[in-house]
């Protein structure tokens, strides 16, 4: 809207008047009469300085003047230079970069009312003023018309120099001002330098430079990146003024004031048009800075764009910067009135927005300085109108600011994430100077993305409080009067919310001391009823955000909204940056983050106290939720603290979020607490998900104040419930020692509380006391009415970790633990910072009364429900030692990987049992193991389970060393799967033995069966003792160094493919270390038996004539079992009877030994001698029968025993019929034949 009289807009549109000093006006009008009589310059009166010029005579009837240059610069002194009505000037010189230097010394003002051509440069210098009428028109290549004199030397001038000076000299500087028509072609430069600048005609410098600069010295450089700057010094008067056009479409234009003790208008653009419009060949740039004129910048009506619209272009950059930037509105400062004219200021572009930066810089004991103000109906735009990310607008107010009008960053409908947008106040008051802050009342602001990610309104003032409202502001009679308290409408944020915008209220970092908290006002409602993409509502304070007892409520009904708040961000040591909030939160799936730092002894760093936070959409278990991340920590060392992160009466509901709360204190005071007070108001705390986590980390130690000691605690969880389905639980809490410590524990959880997972979520509670208490204590019910013990309560896996610094306990199961899977049991640690961590050297103790260290008692077990228990991990190292019985219905296994040993000092009953070492697994007399199933294995020692009580189903295992077990009845030696932890991923890991492997294995049975149900392999051998019989169904083998299967039968058995080896694979009549009656040979394999089968060996009959000798004997083997052989029962057979031995029935009798340890039983035969057999008697012998054929031939040969040719075919021998017949007459045994090599040797042939 405007409002203003008639006249005065009229007034308006001839150029706005300022008000002139009285001697600067008396100057001005000095030099009017004698410039608008000239209607050239002075053709006939000038002098050449520099260069080479030629001034012809004027021609056209004397109203044109041509003037020639012929070298790149020139410079010539003119007694005037004017150009009448109808009159004109064409400059020709050598190059679009040559500059012709025209210095006016007569004294009176330029007047340009008509043409002033050239193709380069031209600067015209004129003290007593300057002034294009609105008849002129200006078309060169460049140009620069300037009141203040040339300070550049003429040497460096005609030398080539692109900087050049121009200086006020006389305390003088008339007016450069423009009515008409100025261009700069080919990217030239125009330029209007004085004391007073004002244009209400056209500057063009498309693809170069236009500057309207007021200062007492400018130094213009034409050298850089293409485009001409403005260097300027104060002086004691400045002005700027725009109400036509400036235009530098692809290039730059410059508004620049500066001045000093005078008044001073600054640089005002009223309904004109400053335009630099981005092209694609290069974005525009606008820059508008009044330096130290009090009265800054002033922007009213109009339009200031830089927007860029072609395919491609992203938009340009606008900055303005002053002691006060005034947007919407102008009262000129010799004027009584002010109009109301909404300003726009554009920076949109097809590819993307650009950038809009507002600064006021604020003076020490000018309390109306660094302020922005902004009218209603006034528009900022940094919008993609394409495809492409919206652009960035900052209102940075270095002591005040006031927006009451619109500002837009909006991403491309066509894609492009949303803009940032800040307004920020207060943020850098000189020391020593009140507070300023902002108003933002009715402000729109919108960096929406229609196809991409929202941008962000940042709202940074000094302490803001934000309050119930939505009024629509309007500026007072000085627009630039401090605010004495910053505040900041519900309202405008939920507009900002609704239009699809994130917003960010920030107290920043470099502010007082005591400045930089955020307070929420009564009745506060952030309320967001619009769009589906998600958005952030975030509060980042210096000092703390302080929401208690206000009720306020945060909430989303429509897309997610994430809330955010950050505290005690700044860097003094004192600062106490906490959070206390009381209300709702409900982000509809966005998420919630709170951290607060603190550094003082005060309040806790984050207090929720009667807080309902609900992420879940639609405030429903079966929709996703956010996170919930709340995070205190607090730095001192000495002092008396409270809790650190404080939550009482509250509950958080997120189901598939994460909800993370950590508390971590340097010295006293619980790191997190959970509590429910009772009351008739009073909401029980919780934690609820479904599929998210639940992780709290609390480090804390007693407090100690005025002598009063209380305990203080990592994480107390205190009428509090924690549940999770599909979720993990996790707890990591210490309690720090201090030099006057109250106690406490690294985790309590007591006064029946629940911490439990319904599905398949995992429990983890890790707790460390560096006191004398347990660092995990589960509470027991108490004696308050109503109370029950508190529980650990997991569907799925529950890990308990914990250690105490003291003697006593390090884990307290007065509660009850359920794990519907595995329980863990293990000694942990938590260091300062929360991290968890194993404590694989600390030993494990179960059962009894054990309560020193990590110690399970035979009592806790009782409260201890799990589909398996599991003490220690595969990375533990310490000793783990049964030290009083324990009969559980659930699986168990000891577990110490790392090393360390397992000693069973006391009976063990479970159905199965693992007992998983790197050292050695022992047991001592009368601590037996019952279990269906055993697996035994060391990685690095023995495995000695000998007790005669033991008894299990099967055993399983191996060993480096040893293996040895004994068991009291029928025994598998098997396959076997038991359930560990694994430490790296704190998760059940199964440990399976399929075969067995060791050193040595002793496997006995001391009744019934023992059956191989897994392959055995030794390097130093293997006992397999059955009390009755060995069995092997499914063929199972046993390898490597020679073994030995025992057993007290063989009747039943099945070897399954096994066999001894050696001349005596079975053995018998031998018990293992008992009676044995063989010897068992320690190179070769055997199956040996206490049972003695019996081997009968029947001896022949036999018979022969009483005188001859016994004939050969035969006897026969019976009884022999298992595939053993005679070989195994040597002996020998005789009778009695000798050749002498009268006729009759003589015994044959036989002795045989087994060395496999047979029974022999021998079963004698008869001999029957018969009569003697009656020689016939020999013929008279007349002489002895002494021949040498036959009596040389005496001697044990028998008798013809080659009857044909040696060297004849030995089918031919054998067919002395002599020799036959000779055997049965010859009175002479042992008759030798001749053997003659040569012929026949038959008995004949002699």
């Amino acid at each position: 809207m405007k409002q203003a009289l008639s006249s005065r807009r009229a007034a308006r549109a001839q150029g706005v008047r300022f008000a002139m000093r009285p001697v600067a006006l008396a100057l001005a009008c000095m030099g009017a009469a004698p410039a608008m009589a000239q209607i050239l310059p002075t053709w006939n009166n000038f002098t050449v300085r520099g260069g080479a010029v030629n001034v012809g005579m004027p021609t056209a009837g004397g109203s044109v003047l041509p003037i020639t240059q012929t070298t790149q610069r020139a410079i010539v002194d003119w007694q005037g230079f004017s150009i009448g009505v109808g009159n004109a000037v064409n400059i020709t010189q050598p190059a679009a970069t040559s500059i012709l230097l025209n210095r006016v010394t007569g004294g009176g003002l330029s007047t340009i009312a008509g043409s002033l051509t050239a193709n380069g440069r031209v600067f015209l210098v004129n003290p007593s003023g300057v002034l294009f009428t609105g008849t002129s028109s200006v078309n060169v290549g460049g140009l620069v018309a300037s009141t203040l004199q040339m300070g550049t030397s003429n040497d460096a001038f005609m030398g080539g120099t692109e900087s050049f000076q121009f200086n006020q000299q006389g305390g003088l500087s008339g007016r450069v001002e423009n009515q008409g028509s100025i261009t700069a072609t080919g990217g030239g430069t125009v330029a209007l330098i004085g004391a007073d600048v004002r244009n209400s005609g056209r500057l063009v410098a498309n693809h170069g430079t236009a500057g309207l600069v007021s200062a007492d010295g400018v130094t213009i450089d034409f050298a850089g990146d293409g485009l001409t700057t403005f260097k300027v010094s104060p002086g004691l008067f400045s002005s700027v003024l725009n109400s036509g056009t400036v235009q530098a479409d692809g290039g730059r234009v410059v508004l620049m004031a500066t001045a000093g003790s005078e008044v001073a208008q600054g640089v005002v653009n009223v309904d004109g048009v400053l335009r630099a419009r981005s092209l694609s060949s290069r974005n525009g740039e606008i820059a508008l800075d009044s330096g130290s004129a009090p009265a800054g910048i002033t922007l009213a009506g109009g339009e200031v764009t830089v927007a860029g619209h072609g395919e491609g272009v992203k938009g340009g950059t606008i900055t303005a910067t002053g002691q006060g930037i005034l947007i919407g509105s102008y009262t000129p400062i010799d004027e009584t009135f002010s109009v109301l004219d909404p300003a726009t200021l554009d920076a949109s572009g097809k590819a993307g927005g650009g950038s809009i930066t507002l600064r006021a810089s604020a003076v020490a004991g000018a309390p109306d300085t660094g302020a922005i103000a902004m009218t209603a109906g006034s528009t900022l735009r940094a919008d993609a109108t394409g495809t492409g990310n919206g652009g960035q607008i900052q209102l940075l107010g270095e002591r005040t600011l006031r927006a009451y009008g619109t500002l837009s960053a909006r991403g491309g409908p066509g894609g492009g994430d949303g803009g940032f947008i800040e307004t920020s106040g207060g943020f850098a008051v000189p020391a020593g100077d009140t507070n300023g802050g902002i108003e933002l009342l009715g402000l729109r602001t919108d960096a929406s993305a229609p196809a991409g990610r929202a941008g962000t309104w940042l709202i940074d003032p000094f302490d803001v409080t934000i309050v119930n409202g939505a009024a629509a502001g309007t500026l007072p009679t000085n627009p630039f009067d401090p605010i004495a308290t910053s505040t900041v409408q519900d309202g405008d944020i939920n507009a900002a919310l609704n239009a699809g915008t994130g917003v960010t209220i920030t107290t920043g970092t470099s502010g007082p001391a005591t400045a930089g908290n955020v307070n929420f006002g009564g009745g506060v409602l952030i309320d967001r009823t619009v769009g589906t993409a998600p958005l952030t509502f975030e509060v980042d304070a210096n000092l703390g955000i302080n929401a208690l007892n206000t009720n306020a409520t945060i909430r989303s009904s429509a897309g997610p909204l994430n809330v955010v708040f950050n505290a005690g961000l700044g860097a003094l040591p004192d600062q106490n940056g906490n959070i206390g909030f009381n209300g709702v939160i409900t982000t509809n799936g966005g998420d919630v983050v709170m951290n607060a730092r603190s550094r003082d002894t005060g309040a806790s760093p984050i207090i929720l106290n009667n807080t309902q936070i609900d992420t879940r959409i639609g405030q429903l278990d079966t929709n996703p939720g956010g996170s919930v991340s709340i995070t205190g920590t607090r730095s001192p060392t000495t002092g008396v603290f409270n809790n650190v992160v404080q939550i009482t009466d509250t509950t958080i509901q997120s189901s598939t979020g994460n909800v993370s709360i950590t508390g971590i204190g340097g010295t006293n005071g619980t790191g997190v607490q959970m509590i429910s007070t009772v009351g008739a108001n009073a909401v029980a705390t919780s934690v609820s998900t479904t599929l998210g986590a639940i992780r709290i980390t609390g480090v804390g130690s007693g407090i100690s104040s005025s002598g009063i000691v209380s305990p203080g605690y990592g994480i107390e969880i205190n009428g509090t419930t924690l549940r999770s389905t599909d979720g993990d639980i996790v707890l990591h809490g210490l309690h720090e020692a201090a030099a006057i410590d109250g106690g406490g524990n690294g985790v309590a959880v007591v006064n029946s509380s629940v911490v439990t997972a319904l599905g398949s979520g995992n429990i983890e509670i890790t707790g460390a006391s560096q006191g004398a208490d347990p660092g995990v204590l589960i509470g027991a019910a108490t004696a308050v009415t109503g109370s029950v013990a508190s529980r650990v309560d997991g569907n799925h896996n529950v890990v308990l970790r914990a250690a105490t610094g003291g003697a006593g306990d390090a884990l307290d199961i007065s509660g009850t633990v359920r794990a519907g899977n595995v329980l863990d049991l293990r000694p942990g640690g938590v260091d300062a910072l929360g991290n968890a961590s194993d404590l694989t050297a600390n030993p494990i103790t179960l059962g009894g009364t054990a309560a020193s260290g990590f110690a399970i008692s035979a009592d806790e077990f009782t409260r201890i429900t799990a589909g398996t228990i599991v003490a220690g991990s595969n990375l533990h190292a310490g000793g783990i030692d049964v030290v009083g019985p324990l009969a559980l219905a659930s699986p168990l296994t000891l577990q110490n990987g790392g090393g360390g040993n397992i000693t069973l000092g006391a009976p063990v009953a479970t159905p199965q049992l693992g007992l998983l070492s790197g050292g050695n697994i022992t047991q001592a007399a009368g601590a037996t193991i019952t279990a269906g199933t055993l697996l035994a294995r060391s990685s690095g020692g023995n495995v000695l389970l000998n007790e005669p009580g033991n008894d299990v189903g099967t055993v399983a295992g191996g060993a480096a060393g040893r293996f040895e077990y004994t068991d009291a009845n029928a025994l598998t030696l098997g396959s076997a799967t038991v359930t560990g932890y694994d430490a790296a991923s704190n998760l059940p890991q199964p440990v399976s033995a399929t075969s067995m492997a060791a050193g040595s294995a002793l496997v006995r049975t001391l009744t019934g069966d023992l059956s191989l149900g897994t392959n055995v392999s030794t390097t130093g051998g293997a006992d397999l003792v059955a009390a009755a019989r060995f069995q092997n169904l499914a063929a199972y083998t046993i390898a490597g160094a020679p073994w030995r299967v025992w057993a007290d039968t063989w009747i039943g058995e099945t070897r399954g493919g096994l066999f001894g080896s050696g001349l005596l694979p079975n053995l018998y009549h031998c018990a293992y270390l008992g009676l044995c009656g063989v010897t068992v040979s320690a190179t070769d394999n055997h199956f040996i038996y206490v049972q003695q089968p019996t081997a009968t060996v029947v001896i022949g009959d036999a018979s022969r004539r009483g005188g001859l000798p016994n004939p050969p004997f035969i006897y026969s083997i019976t009884g022999l079992i298992l595939g053993d052989t005679a070989a195994g029962l040597p002996g020998f057979v005789s009778s009695p009877a000798g050749p002498a031995s009268p006729p009759g029935v003589y015994p044959i009798n036989g002795v045989f030994a087994s060395a496999a340890g047979y029974a022999v039983n021998v079963i004698p035969g008869q001999l029957v001698v018969g009569g003697f057999v009656q020689l016939p008697m020999p013929d008279v012998l007349r002489d002895l029968p002494n021949t040498w054929t036959y009596d040389r031939n005496i001697g044990p040969p028998p008798i013809c025993f080659a009857t044909g040719p040696l060297e004849g075919d030995r089918a031919d021998q054998g067919g002395d019929i002599l020799a036959r017949e000779w055997t049965r007459v010859r009175s002479r045994p042992n008759l030798t034949s001749c053997v003659d090599t040569e012929r026949r040797n038959g008995c004949a042939d002699f």
